[in-house]
């Protein structure tokens, strides 16, 4: 019986003695979790708290944390001996491959010759000051481009050959227009505003009705044959691997009728915003998405919104070519989606 009641009291106090210590165990966890979690009771973000349901999220948050903590170190006061941190200087924006073709608002200067290439009307009711009237669609005949006339409008400007010139309009494809033709018609200095003239009154230009008079040029053109698709263009193009087609419509015109099937759909307007061309790398991803080939030939098409596809494509370094007016939907090129 003795022997029997000592080994009952023996597991009495090792049993006692197993509860103390998970007793103890079972505060210490807790303290350590109250330690572990200080500051979330508060909704603060707690450095040392895994959140296992959401791991990739947390960590995410511990970079935040401890970036915040790091810089608020830095503006502290300055260690004796330490330098203070040198401000940091913004890398400047990046530049369109073809940067010489576009001018901002503020950069206008007087080696500018300025064409106005608005209505009489809307020319005469203000315009940049110096800026010589060309109404862009005088250097048309029935829609479509007439070098002729264009020349003839040119001179009547007094623009000559030599000129660096600066063409502005209004939300039209006037401006654009103007660029294509130029450029087809071999001028080699030239840029489009930024903006249009909406652009040039909210960077503080103030508007004219003073009319320039300027003597008659002999201007001369000297057309750059490639930058026109004619139709009998087009077999010896669809021949070329490097050709790339693009349309230029909305995309409800390109699913009626197109100009093969291998053209691709670009509507113009994805390049702008409020008349103004879209940053370098908005532009980039959305011409990367349609795998361009920069050293390869784009064929625009789509009159009238091809002539601002046809700026944009330039501006970013392409070897763009353009097919102006309609003709196309009845050659035996087109495919029509309508029955």
């Amino acid at each position: 019986m003795g022997g029997s009641s000592s080994c009952i009291k023996k597991l009495h106090k090792a049993a006692g003695l197993t509860l103390i210590l998970s007793l103890l165990g079972a505060i210490s966890l807790i303290f350590s979790a109250n330690t572990a979690l200080a500051g979330t009771e508060t909704g603060e973000f707690c450095p040392t708290c895994p959140d296992w349901s959401n791991l990739d999220g947390w960590l995410a948050k511990k970079d935040a944390y401890e970036r915040q903590q790091m810089e608020a170190m830095q503006g502290g006061p300055q260690v004796a001996g330490s330098s203070p941190e040198q401000p940091k200087v913004a890398a400047p924006p990046k530049r369109y491959p073809a940067q010489e073709l576009l001018t901002s608002a503020t950069a206008i200067d007087n080696e500018f010759v300025v064409l106005d290439v608005r209505t009489t009307e809307e020319y005469q009711s203000g315009h940049i000051s110096g800026a010589r009237n060309l109404f862009w669609k005088d250097m048309q005949k029935n829609g479509l481009l007439d070098a002729a006339s264009a020349q003839a409008m040119l001179r009547k400007a007094g623009v000559n050959n030599a000129d660096r010139i600066l063409i502005y309009g209004g939300s039209d494809e006037g401006a654009f227009f103007a660029f294509w033709a130029l450029n087809y018609l071999g001028h080699e200095n030239m840029s489009l505003l930024d903006g249009g003239v909406e652009a040039a009154w909210k960077a503080g230009q103030t508007p004219v009705a003073v009319i320039p008079v300027f003597p008659e040029s002999n201007y001369t053109s000297h057309i750059a044959p490639s930058l026109l698709v004619g139709a009998d263009d087009l077999e010896e193009l669809f021949n070329q691997s490097d050709i790339e087609i693009l349309d230029a419509r909305d995309f409800v015109d390109y699913g009626k009728s197109k100009l093969t099937n291998s053209s691709i759909p670009l509507t113009a307007d994805k390049l702008y915003e409020d008349s103004k061309i879209k940053d370098v790398k908005t532009l980039e991803d959305m011409l990367n998405r349609r795998d361009l080939n920069s050293k390869g030939v784009q064929l625009v098409y789509g009159t009238p919104q091809a002539y601002s596809l046809f700026f944009g494509l330039k501006l970013m370094g392409y070897n763009a070519t353009l097919l102006e007016g309609d003709w196309w939907q009845r050659s035996k090129w087109a495919v029509s989606n309508i029955r």
